[in-house]
């Protein structure tokens, strides 16, 4: 049952995942993999599911890239910056954030309808374990065990 509903979450994705690199490409196959197990769907809610999932993780990807985009603009500037730069980095800043916010709250939104409010906060919960595993598995390769900053 878990192997037809990770071979679907894994089709679902396939599109998304051509276009990306093979490291990405590899990170996403496990985050897909970690959320399946762990929210623990049904083949009914997988299929309604993975597009809805997707379509958030697609946003939250182009609202990160433009954070990233704004945080390197600013570390080149910082020195030269006046304040009303430094203002509407600010501003930019916390529009990002608010678009995430959106994005979540509409992803939480459309997920009510197909799984429990259980299984919603498994999966907001599986993935920041997703990211605090892959996070400390950085650090351990690059020989910096948690703790040792």
């Amino acid at each position: 049952m878990k192997k037809t509903l990770l071979i679907i979450a894994l089709l679902c994705t396939t599109v998304i995942v051509v276009a990306q690199n093979p490291r990405q490409e590899r990170i996403r196959s496990l985050k897909i993999a970690f959320i399946t197990e762990r929210v623990n769907l049904t083949s009914e809610e997988a299929q309604q599911f993975w597009p809805i999932y997707n379509t958030y993780d697609e946003a939250m990807e182009k609202i990160r890239r433009k954070e990233r985009s704004l945080l390197r603009d600013m570390k080149g500037n910082f020195d030269i910056m006046t304040e009303n730069e430094g203002k509407e980095a600010l501003d930019n800043l916390i529009s990002q954030e608010q678009k995430k916010i959106n994005a979540k709250q509409v992803l939480i939104t459309q997920l009510k309808d197909v799984i429990s409010s259980k299984k919603i906060l498994t999966l907001l919960k599986a993935e920041e374990d997703f990211k605090r595993n892959l996070i400390e598995q950085l650090r351990n390769r690059r020989g910096r065990p948690r703790g040792n900053r």
